[in-house]
């Protein structure tokens, strides 16, 4: 089997694959990391672009907050208003009542900053693509001799990236194993003895699997760290996509439950059915193609990230600029997914869409995917000329060709 590149997760760990057959899911690592790394943490982001962001770039509530000795502070005391157009919004930083809170020891926290800071939002979708799960970047600003956070869990795998200054942690095995959400009323967790205690400085990383107790301290001076966070897809989140897709292929599981089979006087009614339905579900998975369900899936991450060159897609359609037939036209590298051919034609995925064309565009199709210009007034995909313009058209505008250099 192929070794998967992980290039992002290596950065973070080092070692990937000894970091995913001993720590993944299920113990702390600290890795402090090859000389350097403190810089290419700082790349992504420093405390003067948060501050630039909170301050100055109109960053809206809640992509920022401030907490302090283990609780958020009220919104509304950090908060102003202002005009846009003819609506006023109400969630802008107020930097002279942030700063008043920072200086009584608050802690200013910068939220799915990978949906606002470019670097954060390229680290964030690679990494994405390499573990197959979302993730996501917050970031913590803390001055000196603060606590953000009492001892708590999160519910998603954490990487801790130390940016600047330094920071004193203490970290607890896990109370509740591997929990994908909160149960509201239920009680604190019970934490043992922590499992390590120790300060990040910058270039560290310390990698937390969910459910792990962790809470940090600054001491004597300001600290800004990340915290990059694995939303995880389980095997739950297969069920829920199996059940999704079992019955539009099944009628027999389309079928009502029998009547009386929730009835307290005849419980053995729903036993009954409950054995019919498990020997049919165990029959169908035997033949069920899993492909729906991993392609699924995988929507589900891309979703959370934003295609590539979106950016470059909305400049194309302001300039208005549309392909000419004699055009030469590629593929843009890293606009598409993946492809299937269909009797119908051929299914073409983008991260955020997708491009259905019919069976006659195949050739012209089979050429871009083999990495050949494709011109519309090129006879040998076997379209006319204007047809070969609309298919060319569609899948420029979709943002999935470019000009071909030169």
């Amino acid at each position: 089997m192929a070794t998967a590149s992980r290039p992002c997760l290596r950065a973070l760990v080092g070692d990937d694959e000894a970091f995913l057959a001993e720590h993944w899911e299920q113990r702390h690592l600290l890795d402090r990391g090859a000389p350097g790394r403190a810089d290419d943490f700082a790349a992504l982001l420093r405390s003067s672009d948060l501050l630039e962001l909170v301050a100055e770039r109109g960053l809206r509530s809640p992509f920022f907050r401030l907490v302090r000795d283990g609780a958020g502070l009220p919104a509304s005391g950090y908060l102003r208003s202002a005009g846009a157009g003819h609506t006023t919004v109400h969630d802008l930083a107020n930097p002279g009542r942030i700063a008043e809170e920072i200086w009584a020891g608050a802690t200013l926290v910068g939220q799915a900053l990978q949906r606002t800071w470019p670097p954060l939002r390229d680290f964030c979708a690679a990494l994405a693509g390499e573990l197959g799960h979302r993730v996501q970047a917050n970031a913590y600003l803390s001055p000196p001799d603060a606590e953000g956070f009492d001892l708590h869990y999160d519910t998603h795998d954490v990487f801790v990236l130390q940016v600047e200054g330094t920071k004193q942690w203490s970290v607890h095995a896990a109370a509740d194993h591997l929990p994908h959400r909160r149960r509201r009323g239920a009680p604190p967790p019970r934490f043992g003895e922590p499992v390590w205690d120790g300060g990040l400085e910058p270039g560290d990383c310390l990698y937390l699997p969910r459910g792990f107790g962790h809470r940090a301290r600054t001491s004597g001076e300001p600290s800004l760290h990340l915290t990059v966070g694995v939303l995880a897809l389980t095997w739950r989140h297969v069920l829920r996509r199996l059940a999704d897709l079992l019955p539009e292929q099944d009628d027999a599981l389309r079928r009502a439950l029998p009547p009386g089979a929730l009835t307290d006087e005849a419980p053995e009614r729903f036993d009954e059915a409950w054995d019919e339905f498990r020997s049919l579900l165990v029959e169908r998975l035997a033949t069920f193609d899993p492909t729906p369900v991993r392609e699924r899936l995988q929507q589900d991450v891309w979703s959370a990230h934003p295609p590539p060159g979106a950016a470059d897609e909305l400049a194309r359609a302001v300039r208005g600029a549309v392909p000419g037939p004699s055009d030469a036209m590629v593929l843009r590298h890293g606009s598409l997914e993946r492809h299937e051919w269909t009797e119908a034609g051929v299914v073409l995925v983008r991260r955020d869409r997708v491009v259905r064309l019919p069976a006659a565009a195949a050739p012209l199709v089979r050429r871009l995917l083999a990495g050949d210009p494709v011109r519309a007034d090129d006879a040998a995909h076997g379209l006319d000329v204007d047809s070969a313009l609309v298919v060319v058209r569609r899948l420029f505008r979709e943002g999935l060709l470019e000009r071909a250099a030169g």
